[in-house]
């Protein structure tokens, strides 16, 4: 499956800074490394996430269909974002195609 993601000015996807602030309300990237202490999430974009079909020991195989926006753990990164900006982006991707997944 392919996923809309938010990318932070760290470059991180969103995800993975904290889900709720901290005490001095900021979101913290859990990056090893990262010295980001807020989550500043950019323009909403498509990443490829992957699928090895049938067989979890088969090879990773490109997966094209986009995750709908506010769908839980579908690519495995939590609840995928459903502001309107991911939702505008998939109806945009999705009208491309022709196809309303």
């Amino acid at each position: 499956m392919a996923v809309i993601v938010h990318r932070c000015a760290c470059e991180h996807l969103d995800h993975v800074h904290a889900a709720a602030p901290d005490k001095d309300g900021n979101r913290r990237c859990s990056m090893a490394g990262c010295r980001c202490v807020d989550s500043q999430p950019g323009a909403p974009e498509i990443i490829p996430t992957w699928s090895t079909g049938t067989s979890p020991f088969g090879p990773a195989l490109p997966n094209p269909d986009i995750v709908p926006p506010g769908t839980n753990d579908g690519p495995g990164i939590g609840r995928a974002c459903d502001c309107n900006g991911c939702q505008t982006l998939y109806r945009a991707e999705t009208a491309l195609v022709g196809v309303g997944r």
